[in-house]
């Protein structure tokens, strides 16, 4: 038997996380260079920097641009809790420069996460209008990692003042240090993943000209439809679908579903969206169990989603339910409300 050879590994990787490593070495070097006391600290820091920014070009060829983003939150924020904590003596006069600089911080952040959230939508809506599958990246821990970003600024910019004003350990300043350079690669890469179609090694699904275009039907379908209209009507509205209405919202509902199996109470429809295909589908709810009632797969007859077994046959039932148009099986607690 072959042992397994770890240099593979790299091999088998595909060429943009090739780069996103030597991006992430080229930051940590830069990190290590910068902490220590030699003549030449301050151009290596600089130029590893530099290096660095330069390979996630090639690691992250659709967002690289986001880079940016957190260079200037980060330059917001540092300068902004540095002046205080260096010139402790005119704290009072950098009080305003420190909350202003997080201010505009923030704004950045803000325009980042909206950015991203409007590409990925206009990236489904352009996949649909031509017929193509876009997968769904969920962003929760996405949007974490960007808050997680700012408040390790702040904490490395303490460490960074108590190090150099107080000779105190460098320890709590390189570990934030580190942990910003080792959120850089996830921040870019689930954008990436979420609405990339550039590189080598990517099927391209849709061009990104197509998700320029798109994002800007996106804002505009946003600032125009009424609040009752669903995303799923207005994109049907606007002629961004080439299919009838009838193909993007079949019914799952059960068969003679009317009332509740486990209470008896009157049912009511709940529409929701696949989160691979973005297609609508109707599902029978119960206000009173706050359930849903699926047909069951063997015998068909309404059942509760959610318990191990059909009420009626006794068939085993999945956590994942399978959407009828793309077959594709997710839990309903991904379904977003169309």
């Amino acid at each position: 038997m072959e042992e397994p050879n770890p240099f593979k590994v790299w091999d088998r990787m595909q060429p943009r996380y090739r780069y996103a490593v030597l991006a992430t070495l080229a930051f940590l070097g830069s990190v290590a260079v910068g902490a220590t006391d030699f003549r030449w600290a301050t151009p290596v820091w600089a130029i590893a920097g530099l290096g660095a920014a330069f390979l996630c070009i090639y690691a992250f060829p659709s967002v690289w641009r986001y880079l940016i983003h957190l260079g200037l939150i980060y330059v917001f924020m540092a300068v902004g809790t540095v002046l205080p904590l260096f010139y402790l003596d005119l704290a009072p006069l950098f009080i305003g420069a420190l909350v202003l600089l997080h201010i505009l911080a923030v704004l950045t952040a803000f325009n980042l996460i909206k950015d991203v959230n409007l590409s990925r939508r206009a990236y489904h809506v352009a996949a649909a209008k031509d017929g193509k599958w876009a997968p769904y990246v969920p962003m929760g821990l996405w949007l974490l990692a960007v808050v997680l970003w700012m408040v390790l600024v702040d904490l490395s910019m303490w460490g960074f003042s108590s190090w150099a004003q107080h000779g105190a350990s460098k320890a709590g300043y390189l570990a934030s240090e580190v942990m910003l350079v080792l959120l850089i690669p996830y921040i870019l890469d689930v954008p990436e993943r979420a609405f990339g179609g550039k590189g080598a090694d990517f099927r391209p699904r849709v061009s990104l000209s197509e998700v320029g275009a798109e994002t800007k039907k996106v804002m505009k379908k946003l600032v125009t439809r009424s609040p009752k209209e669903s995303s799923a009507a207005a994109v049907r509205r606007k002629g961004l679908l080439r299919r009838p209405p009838a193909a993007v919202a079949p019914r799952t509902m059960p068969e003679g579903a009317k009332s509740c199996p486990a209470c008896g109470s009157d049912l009511r429809q709940d529409v929701r969206r696949c989160p691979e295909c973005y297609k609508a589908n109707d599902f029978a709810w119960c206000p009173v169990s706050e359930h849903y009632i699926i047909a069951c797969p063997a015998c068909g007859r309404p059942t509760v989603y959610g318990e191990d077994r059909c009420r009626h046959c006794g068939h085993g039932l999945a956590v994942e339910y399978a959407c009828p148009s793309c077959g594709r099986a997710t839990p309903l607690g991904r379904w977003g409300r169309a």
